[in-house]
């Protein structure tokens, strides 16, 4: 297969384009929680085996190649790319592909792993955040991607992921009581954000307060349109 190849899994419209390096375990969990919070994801994964697996567990868009090399990069359509997140098992190569990405294009923000901790705190102009997978998780590195809205609770375990969501003063449950919503089968409500009081039937979401939300992860994108619009 040729470094061009790539393959569609989903096509609907998302809140950001994130392109991911690397499809290994961190970049394939990483992938999917993106893809369940409705974002565009695109996967770049130069071994072709590893391509397989992704293109049959995957949602999104996977580039088989090298994500150091310009021409590959440039089958995302980098200036279209909000969120590059460099997730391959090297930091140096990581570090790369964010450089060489903030020079195609500079509106992009970027994400880079390390692979051990005195990595952390590195400074790079080319470079917004840092993550450390391997102590957080990849709820975390999906945190730093996508920034403040949604926040997804880094400690939770099991298939019911807790957000916490910020309700958009013009979205369609802003102002609204909680029974008087069409919450989706697979959510729930649980109490505002710090933890003042559960919520009930009766509680009204209020604009820009925080909530939150017990969701089954095939809902998320379902609950960010009601909740943020």
């Amino acid at each position: 297969m040729s470094l061009s190849g790539s393959y569609t899994q989903t096509d609907h419209t998302a809140e950001r384009r994130v392109a991911i390096a690397g499809a290994g375990r961190v970049g394939r969990r990483t992938a999917k929680h993106l893809s369940d919070h409705g974002h565009d994801v695109y996967i770049i994964e130069r071994d072709s085996k590893t391509v397989d697996t992704v293109v049959n567990n995957c949602s999104g868009v996977v580039i088989e190649g090298d994500a150091e090399d310009p021409q590959v990069l440039h089958q995302v359509e980098p200036r279209r790319v909000d969120v590059v997140a460099a997730l391959t098992g090297d930091a140096t190569t990581n570090f790369a592909i964010c450089a060489e990405m903030q020079h195609l294009t500079e509106d992009v923000r970027t994400v880079a792993r390390v692979n051990n901790l005195e990595r952390v705190n590195t400074t790079n102009e080319f470079i917004d955040e840092i993550v450390y997978p391997e102590r957080i998780g990849s709820k975390a590195a999906v945190n730093r991607i996508q920034g403040e809205s949604v926040q997804t609770i880094e400690d939770t375990t099991g298939d019911v992921d807790i957000l916490n969501i910020r309700i958009h003063p013009r979205s369609p449950a802003a102002g609204e009581q909680v029974e008087d919503i069409r919450l989706p089968d697979g959510c729930h409500v649980i109490s505002d954000a710090d933890g003042t009081k559960i919520a009930g039937p009766e509680t009204t979401l209020k604009g820009s307060r925080r909530y939150l939300i017990a969701v089954e992860p095939h809902m998320i994108d379902d609950v960010r349109k009601l909740l943020i619009g």
